[in-house]
């Protein structure tokens, strides 16, 4: 864990939270593996256990994390213009995509039906679309509006095998998927760069990078980002809820750090770090993003022409020549802190108690 941080000297920031939802979570099966007493100490200054632990919070100041019951709060940030663009991925293509590469959105599935969108394509059922992925490679299927990589689907040929999610499958399963994805989109299948591909090849790893607004200047700043890495067992995606790990990446130079997630919490030891990708044994710490200085830049950038993105999680893929922007997510999820404490950074600390969060 990033080392400890000093008293600041804050206010009190306990936020208000609901006793009997919060005490149901004390006796959930889901809860962290913690002792009773530091489960309630969490709690009582608006953690859960997992946050509590991620965080290690034992030993570092907790008064410097904005705490989960903040996401609330922080998730009004952005106005409801900005949150529709960065909810709908077909919103999100027409309005950032005219600036940056994003994944280019083919079809929409509705109802049972396939709706082209894009010019020259043309497919309007599910065994045509396996099919074109003969030619074309493979493409992804998503839910217009879903998060954290759920019910996201791969579809590709590879070597004459049709194949969902890195399973092989026969023509007909892959159509019946298909035809069963209703309220999804479509989209080009991204191939990440050989740098991704090196730690693990098995899934498309992206940054999230955190973008806010400097409330004293008006400019946007990157205040916070980690690399996401798939794992066989989050396989086609990197998302962490699903398996996958995180890094840490320094601001100024884009080096790594170790990689952890929730899940590798071992009973009485704390979160298990690894310096190498446990499924490819390819060194994560102390290795370097790819373009770090244009990731930067680019997101400045988009934050400038489009002012309203206030507070934005941006997924990027690093390819060998060019970036693509996966999405943009609003309130990005506070477990970004485990790397960066937010309300031990003045200007960041200044962000969310201007709008109204800490």
């Amino acid at each position: 864990m990033i080392g400890s941080t000093a008293p600041l000297g804050l206010e009190d920031t306990r936020m208000p939270v609901r006793p009997l939802g919060r005490f149901r979570s004390l006796s959930s099966s889901k809860v962290a593996p913690l002792p009773i007493a530091t489960r309630i100490r969490a709690w009582r200054h608006g953690f859960s256990g997992w946050s509590w632990l991620s965080l290690d919070l034992d030993h570092n100041d907790w008064r410097a994390y904005l705490p989960d019951v903040a996401s609330k709060a922080a998730q009004k940030i952005d106005g409801p213009v900005a949150r529709s663009v960065l909810r709908n991925k077909v919103l999100f293509e027409a309005v950032v995509g005219r600036h940056v590469r994003v994944p280019r959105i083919y079809a929409a599935i509705e109802r049972g039906r396939m709706t082209p969108l894009a010019d020259g394509f043309d497919v309007r059922d599910p065994a045509e679309l396996v099919a074109w992925c003969r030619d074309h490679g493979g493409v992804v299927i998503k839910p217009v509006d879903a998060a954290e990589g759920r019910e996201v689907v791969s579809l590709e040929v590879v070597d004459g095998e049709v194949r969902l999610d890195k399973r092989t499958v026969t023509d007909e399963a892959a159509a019946r998927k298909v035809a069963s994805s209703d309220g999804c989109i479509v989209t080009e299948m991204i191939r990440q760069g050989s740098f991704g591909h090196a730690i693990f090849a098995d899934a498309v790893n992206t940054l999230r990078v955190v973008t806010m607004t400097d409330v004293d200047s008006g400019e946007p700043f990157v205040a916070v980002a980690i690399h996401r890495f798939g794992t066989a067992k989050s396989a086609p995606t990197d998302n962490v809820s699903r398996g996958g790990l995180r890094s840490g990446v320094d601001l100024e130079t884009g080096e790594l750090t170790f990689a952890s997630a929730s899940w590798t919490h071992q009973r009485g030891v704390g979160f298990a770090t690894h310096h190498t990708h446990p499924d490819s044994g390819t060194r994560i710490t102390g290795t370097r993003v790819p373009r770090w200085d244009e990731v930067k830049a680019t997101l400045e950038g988009l934050v400038r022409r489009y002012p309203m993105l206030i507070y934005v999680g941006w997924d990027v893929v690093v390819t060998d020549d060019d970036l693509v922007i996966i999405e943009g997510n609003h309130s990005p999820n506070l477990a970004t802190q485990m790397y960066r404490p937010y309300l031990g950074d003045p200007r960041i600390a200044r962000f969310f108690r201007h709008h109204g969060v800490a």
